[in-house]
């Protein structure tokens, strides 16, 4: 790189609190790049002051002031500039945490290698000359970055899902040994020589005991097909046709789940559509997840609103050649502003949101051909109106 083509090349900074790796850094990559190296985040924040810089490169362990206070703060006094961080696998969770507060626009895992690192460089050199003609473009390009990264993240822990799952399954198929002979240990419990109290508690557990043992083998199986959906995500396998299923169970099962879960809050939530629905083309994974997270909202919406005797309503029924569900709350609800922008990825109004529930239920209504649908009113409640097509 000339001495001419240096002074107007974007500026690339990279912070790092070891000499060796700032030599590295700078020797392997000047003859591509305008490079800047400081040892502390301090020195980072001077130079950010001083002078344009299109990209901060920063390592994440660092003494006094670490790399995501340097990012925090690189954020909200130069938005403009692109933000990556440094560091090796063991430090996932802070790379966790930097995507998720939109810190990073991309992680560079050490040790890194030259060819990768250039082609890096080069792309967020080229994004921050885009953002600086357009600002709503960069941010919807860091938003689709900000989504891979969290793709590539997320095969880390689906990978390690599977043994879990199997053990768990394990587990559950030795606790249905139990539940089929519930009859022998109520009768033995019954005429037990035990306080009355105590085998009043027994008795009702041990009855529970099979739908207990049937839900939890459902949500197991629901997490093994999310799991199995992802690692076919991440082959990149070719999609096949959605199977014909009844709605019926899924929506029993989800209803039945969060009774257990909403009679801790003194809220109510019942199923009162028809027993008898139109089968729909669309694996139960899919289905099962738009309505866990739609009655999860519904709940949580309850919940905020502080007050007894709240209730969730699920309806389901046939209009015409459409399967219509409905999820109604009286809880919280939104006003106007809020509920333009629902189902906008990362948008939230819960501290420990991400605002990809609603969005993703959209992408898997379309998928089925379907659509969705929400009204709101602030301190009424909301009403979730989901349409999928019916098959014969």
């Amino acid at each position: 790189m000339t001495e001419a083509t240096a002074t107007a090349a974007p500026l690339v900074l990279y912070v790092d609190d070891e000499r060796a790796n700032r030599v590295v850094f700078d020797q392997s990559l000047k003859t591509e790049f305008r490079i800047k190296t400081v040892g502390d985040a301090k020195s980072a924040l001077e130079a950010l002051a001083s002078e344009e810089v299109a990209v901060l490169v920063s390592d994440i362990r660092m003494p006094e002031m670490d790399g995501l206070e340097l990012l925090t703060r690189a954020k909200e006094k130069y938005p403009t500039t692109i933000r990556m961080v440094i560091t090796a696998y063991s430090d996932v969770d802070p790379i966790l945490r930097a995507i998720n507060e939109g810190l990073v626009a991309r992680y560079i895992i050490k040790p890194w290698h030259r060819e990768e690192l250039v082609q890096v460089l080069r792309w967020a050199t080229e994004l921050w000359r885009f953002g600086r003609s357009s600002a709503d473009l960069l941010r919807r390009i860091l938003q689709t970055e900000r989504l891979a990264s969290l793709g590539e993240l997320a095969a880390l822990y689906v990978h390690d899902l599977k043994t879990p799952i199997m053990s768990v399954n394990a587990t559950l198929d030795e606790l249905r040994s139990v539940a089929e002979a519930v009859p022998a240990l109520h009768e033995a419990i019954d005429t037990a020589p035990i306080d009355d109290k105590l085998k009043r508690r027994l008795l009702q557990k041990i009855d529970d005991t099979p739908e207990l043992v049937n839900d939890a083998k459902q949500a197991s199986t629901l997490i093994a097909g999310m799991v199995q959906v992802m690692q076919s995500y991440l082959r990149n396998d070719v999609p096949t046709e959605a199977p014909v299923i009844d709605p019926v169970p899924i929506i029993d099962f989800t209803v039945a789940m969060f009774q257990r879960i909403t009679v801790l809050n003194t809220a109510h939530i019942n199923y009162e559509g028809s027993k008898q629905l139109p089968r729909v083309r669309m694996s139960a994974v899919d289905l099962t997840q738009v309505l866990v997270n739609l009655v999860s909202n519904a709940t949580q919406a309850i919940v905020a609103a502080g007050e007894p005797n709240r209730h969730v309503k699920v309806d389901a029924n046939a209009q015409g050649d459409m399967l219509e569900v409905k999820i109604y709350d009286n809880g919280i609800g939104m006003p106007p502003d809020v509920l333009k922008k629902i189902g906008t990825p990362w948008f939230t109004t819960r501290k420990e949101g991400t605002g990809l529930g609603i969005a993703n239920c959209q992408r898997l209504i379309g998928k089925a051909g379907g659509r969705l649908r929400i009204e709101s009113e602030q301190g009424v409640g909301t009403t979730v109106t989901i349409l999928i097509p019916t098959v014969g």
